[in-house]
């Protein structure tokens, strides 16, 4: 795509990062492993198709480790180019060019980590892992198992779909998953007795440039994508959702299975709930596309459609794909005014039109409300505080936001510099209402009576609302 702004971020980048010191020797005769060439050859189509110039690749003596970490980091890049990347569009992150060069950056890392010994040995075609939380014992002690297939329906349950990438060792899972949600699962009349909790995410060999592969095809094609890895978890663990007893071929088809009634079927999506952080979003997107198209061959597309609305998706850092969703949900971000260096990256990358219609404008601005077009799904952006301070093992730590609002710490922790702690209220008021099968406005409003602060989320919502 031509002028697309990626491109002189992605080559100024390069030459910073991996042609740096390197030696360059015009006449150089060294032949390059046939992978580097199919990542550079992918690499410089981008270039040229956007206006840049080649990197003339082969006249440097690479040195392959910077190149893996190159790859590695590609979306880092782009997070880190505010300034280049100010007037950005929606077309430029779905570019099959650049999409195409993620792919290969991809293909690269799976070959390069298994021919030079890396530390992380990168695979494309891992699955989700799913846990589900014993939260007997409270939120801090919770102990996880693999989930059972397929999950029982009559339950209200809440999927966390996490970007992180962990070993399958439940210790790891399990700091990495309070480091993420900390005091926003704390409710223990809630979660656990009235709502079952499961926490959805890949191991440590889906490589991050994989990531935002699936990210990238997920905005090109909102309405319909989705992937083999996605329906597979479908047919792991939603399956009983959809009806009695179903049984799919291999292509996702079904071959067996007894519908429910429609009541019952918008009754059990009604007990899907879902929080996603960042590209968690995006995975929770495509695996609603194939629960859709599960579900779209036992029922009508009227049943389909209203039981797709039940579904609630409460996200953060990662705005809505298009103004027409099937599901219904809050999504949160934060940011700055002004904005100019401190606007959160991926949102703004992703969605950069949505984004500039739903931020806070001015100092006063606490939250901004927006309805989006389908009438079911609403955008909250949060004034990013000037100083984050939280109460962690006991201690005062200030938290260093190097991701300029992208960091979930914004919201899933009390902000001691805060006097209501105006965020962090709303954000777990959200989630705690909608995993109890609350849907709409109301999970936007705190009881009148609310006495830490929060009732002051009502009289935002209704004085702020805004609709596109």
């Amino acid at each position: 795509m031509q002028n697309n702004p990626y491109a002189k971020v992605f080559r100024n980048a390069f030459y910073h990062d991996v042609l740096d010191e390197m030696i360059y020797t015009p006449t150089c005769k060294q032949i390059h492993p046939l992978r580097v060439e199919k990542l550079m050859d992918e690499f410089n189509k981008f270039l040229c198709t956007a206006g840049e110039t080649e990197i003339p690749y082969k006249n440097y003596v690479l040195n392959e480790d910077k190149l893996i970490d190159y790859a590695l980091f590609m979306r880092c890049y782009m997070r880190d180019a505010q300034e280049v990347l100010a007037n950005l569009q929606p077309k430029y992150a779905t570019d099959p060019d650049l999409i195409n060069l993620f792919q290969a950056a991809s293909n690269y890392l799976v070959a390069g980590s298994h021919s030079r010994n890396q530390k992380k040995i990168f695979d494309n075609n891992v699955s989700y892992r799913t846990w589900k939380m014993d939260l007997s014992e409270g939120f801090e002690r919770a102990s996880y198992q693999k989930a059972s297939e397929p999950i029982d329906p009559s339950r209200h349950s809440l999927y966390l779909f996490m970007p992180f990438r962990v070993k399958d060792d439940e210790q790891q899972l399990k700091i990495w998953t309070y480091n993420n949600m900390r005091q926003t699962l704390s409710n223990d009349e809630i979660f656990g007795p009235q709502v079952d909790a499961y926490v959805v995410n890949f191991p440590i060999q889906k490589s991050r440039t994989s990531t935002v592969v699936s990210l990238l095809k997920t905005l090109q094609n909102s309405e319909n994508y989705y992937e083999d890895k996605d329906m597979e978890f479908v047919k792991k663990h939603w399956l009983n959702y959809v009806g009695k007893d179903i049984k799919l071929n291999a292509e996702g088809k079904v071959v067996s299975g007894q519908p429910y009634s429609a009541e019952q079927l918008k009754q059990n999506f009604n007990n899907i709930t879902i929080f996603s952080y960042c590209a968690g979003t995006a995975n929770a997107h495509r695996s609603l596309n194939a629960l859709t198209e599960i579900t779209k061959q036992l029922y009508d597309e009227q049943t389909t459609t209203e039981a797709m609305h039940n579904v609630f998706i409460c996200s953060y850092g990662f705005l809505p794909p298009r103004e027409h969703l099937p599901y219904s949900g809050v999504h949160f971000y934060t940011n700055a005014v002004p904005d100019k260096n401190r606007r959160e990256p991926f949102a703004n990358l992703n969605n950069h039109k949505l984004y500039e219609q739903t931020k806070c404008r001015t100092p006063t601005d606490r939250a901004r409300y927006t309805q989006m077009p389908d009438g079911r799904n609403f955008v909250v952006a949060l004034q990013m505080p000037e100083k984050l301070t939280i109460m962690q093992n006991g201690e005062i730590q200030n938290v260093f936001d190097g991701e300029f609002g992208h960091n979930l710490a914004n919201v899933n922790t009390p902000n001691i510099q805060d006097v209501d702690n105006f965020a962090f209220n709303l954000f777990k008021t959200v989630l705690e209402k909608s995993s109890t099968g609350v849907r709409g406005k109301d999970v936007l409003s705190v009881p009148d009576n609310a006495t830490n602060g929060a009732k002051i989320i009502n009289i935002a919502l209704h004085t702020r609302m805004q609709s596109l």
